[in-house]
C-alpha cells in the first residue's frame, strides 16, 4: 500500500520498456552536463550519473531551481541539502525542493544515480503546497529516505519511463508530467506516512532549533540579528543563544552565516552578478562590510573565490 500511487497504468513498466533499458543505458554512458537542469524551456529531465556528474556540477554549492529527485542504484554519495549533512546510498532516494541550497562533498566511484527533475512552473501548476500538505514538513525535514528493495525497483522502473520519454522526439504533455510529478511527490509522502520517519518527537531545545533553521531560511537575505530571530520565537536572545549551542554546539551567529555564506558562494560560482550586486542582494550595506564578513568565514575575499575555486 506503500507503493500504490506508483502501481497505476504507468506501472506496467516492465513488460513494454525492458527491451529500451540496455540502450538508453548506452545512451547515458556519455558524460551528462545538463542535469543542472531548469532551464526555462525545459519541463523536465530525466537522466541515469555513472560518471560522478551530479558531483562535478554541484561541488560548490548552488540554489535548486526546480524540483529534482535523486534515486541511488548503488555507490555514496555525501551531500548537504541546506544546512544538513547526508549520506545517501543504495535504495535511497533523495527529495530536494525548489530554492533548497544543494552541495556535494564527495560521489563515490561506483556512485549510480538516477536524476528526475521538474522545473518550477509544473509544481505552481499542481497547487504543490495543497497537494502536498501532509507530507511537506517531513520532505523538508527529512529529504533522504531509505526504501525496501522492491520499492526502490518500482521507482526505478518509473524512473526510467521518464529518461525514455526524455528522449522521444515529441515533447510530452505538461497535463502528464504534472501527474507523473504528483505519483512521485505522493509515492515518497506515502512512506513517510507509513513509517516511522515522521513520528519522532523532539524536544522543546530540538524543537527550537528546527524552527529557527525554517525562520533563517526565510529571512536570512534581510536579517542576520540573534535578536530579531529569538523575537520571531518568541524567547530571548540569551535563551536561544544557549539552546543553540546545547544542542548543535554552534551559535545563531554561526548557522545563520551558513546560509548567508552559502548563498554568496552559489551566486559568486554560478552567476554573473557583480559583487556588489551580491552584497546588495543579502542586504550589506556596502562591498566593503560584505568583504569581510565573507572573508571571515571562508578565509578568502568575494574576488579570490570567484576566481581561484574551481
Amino acid at each position: 500500500e506503500i507503493c500504490a500511487c506508483l502501481v497505476g497504468s504507468e506501472m506496467c513498466i516492465r513488460d513494454r520498456y525492458l527491451w529500451c533499458i540496455t540502450k538508453v543505458f548506452f545512451i547515458f554512458m556519455k558524460y551528462t552536463d545538463d542535469i543542472n537542469i531548469f532551464k526555462l524551456n525545459k519541463d523536465f529531465t530525466a537522466e541515469i550519473d555513472i560518471t560522478g556528474t551530479f558531483g562535478h556540477i554541484y561541488h560548490y554549492p548552488q540554489r535548486m531551481n526546480g524540483c529534482l529527485f535523486i534515486l541511488c542504484l548503488r555507490g555514496e554519495c555525501d551531500i548537504t541539502i541546506h544546512l544538513s549533512e547526508h549520506k545517501i546510498q543504495k535504495n535511497d532516494i533523495v527529495t530536494i525542493l525548489p530554492e533548497t541550497f544543494v552541495h556535494v562533498h564527495r560521489q563515490s566511484p561506483d556512485c549510480r544515480l538516477y536524476l528526475v527533475g521538474f522545473n518550477k512552473e509544473l509544481l505552481n501548476g499542481i497547487n504543490f503546497f495543497n497537494s502536498t500538505k501532509n507530507y511537506l514538513s517531513a520532505l523538508i525535514d527529512t529529504p533522504v529516505t531509505p526504501l525496501r528493495p522492491e520499492t526502490s525497483e518500482l521507482f526505478q522502473d518509473y524512473f526510467m519511463l521518464l529518461i525514455k520519454m526524455k528522449h522521444i522526439e515529441a515533447k510530452p504533455n505538461k497535463d502528464l508530467l504534472s501527474s507523473m510529478l504528483l505519483t512521485i511527490l505522493h509515492g515518497v509522502g506515502n512512506i513517510h506516512q507509513n513509517t516511522n520517519v515522521t513520528t519522532r518527537a523532539f524536544n522543546r531545545g530540538e524543537e527550537i532549533v528546527k524552527r529557527l533553521v525554517q525562520y533563517i531560511i526565510k529571512h536570512y537575505t534581510q536579517e542576520r540579528s540573534v535578536a530579531f530571530y529569538a523575537d520571531l520565537l518568541h524567547i530571548s536572545p540569551q535563551h536561544l543563544s544557549t539552546t543553540v549551542n546545547k544542542i548543535t554546539g554552534k551559535t545563531v551567529t554561526d548557522i545563520i552565516a551558513k546560509l548567508v555564506i552559502t548563498d554568496a558562494e552559489a551566486k559568486l560560482k554560478s552567476t554573473d552578478l557583480t559583487i556588489q550586486e551580491i552584497a546588495y542582494s543579502l542586504n550589506f550595506p556596502d562591498i566593503s562590510f560584505f568583504g569581510k564578513y565573507f572573508k571571515r568565514y571562508t578565509g578568502m575575499s568575494p574576488k579570490q573565490y570567484r576566481e581561484n575555486v574551481e
